[in-house]
């Protein structure tokens, strides 16, 4: 790392250094700001939206061409924080760089898997922590990369990417069927969409409280529309939700239970 920053010019250094002071005065800035607006000494500012909006704009106003040249060196930075399992300093650092790259799919790809997979992982492993601080710092980490995710899709509504990345915190990390097959259902409806969004939202679909008819009507119409839909798992899930929902035999599918590894057979 010494020698990547020996090799950056010092002028973007510089910037760099200036933007970080930035976000460190900012919250100071901001109690001070709350105080005054309290006491009837100051109008209240605009909306948070319109507050972001503002920032962005005068960051990569600021910076103009250097933006690409600076964010290259700051996900470099980032890559340190991560092998140092520093998740504070990494949020920190993806702020600005999704700030000056706004519409960089693969960095806010980026934000949410180490945010939301890495350091929620981290904390299920860290025995240098006790057990109650895991278990917080987990759900606060888990949740940061569903906020990270949210604004990701404000910013680039029709990424696919964006959508599954997040979709894999509520399936890993919180058990969120419900999430992740509105999730899928938002996929499968995108260009560029994997051909397994389909099954997957029929999947998760099953799997959320009350959505087990819309699941079944949803597969069985994979089913018949393509014999390559046969999938063992689809198979699987279509028998399980004819059980539940107490579909009359004659309109059952005829294939046999597949014997699925992991999954006890039926």
């Amino acid at each position: 790392m010494n020698f990547l920053l020996q090799k950056v010019p010092r002028f973007v250094l510089v910037i760099v250094v200036l933007v970080v002071f930035g976000l460190i005065r900012s919250p100071i800035e901001d109690h001070i700001r709350d105080r005054l607006v309290k006491a009837n000494l100051l109008l209240p500012p605009p909306g948070k939206t319109a507050m972001e909006q503002m920032s962005q704009s005068a960051l990569i106003g600021t910076l103009g061409g250097l933006r690409s040249l600076v964010s290259t060196y700051l996900v470099l930075e980032a890559f340190q924080h991560f092998s140092d399992k520093n998740w504070d300093e990494l949020h920190r650092t993806y702020n600005i760089i999704t700030s000056l790259e706004p519409n960089d799919e693969t960095n806010w790809v980026s934000f949410i898997w180490h945010i939301g997979i890495n350091a929620t992982a981290n904390m299920q492993v860290d025995e240098s922590l006790p057990q109650f601080e895991r278990d917080r710092r987990f759900k606060e980490y888990a949740f940061e990369g569903i906020e990270i995710g949210e604004r990701a899709m404000e910013q680039l509504p029709d990424s696919v990417k964006i959508k599954t990345q997040l979709a894999e915190i509520y399936r890993v990390k919180l058990d969120d069927k419900c999430a992740v097959a509105k999730l899928y259902g938002e996929v499968r409806d995108l260009d560029g969409a994997p051909a397994y969004a389909d099954r997957f939202y029929g999947y998760f679909l099953a799997e959320c409280p009350g959505r087990e008819r819309e699941a079944y009507e949803h597969l069985i119409e994979l089913y018949h529309e393509n014999e390559q839909n046969h999938l063992p798992s689809l198979i699987a899930t279509v028998k399980d939700l004819e059980k539940t929902l107490e579909i009359p035999l004659i309109q059952r599918i005829p294939d046999p239970y597949p014997d699925i590894p992991g999954r006890p057979p039926k």
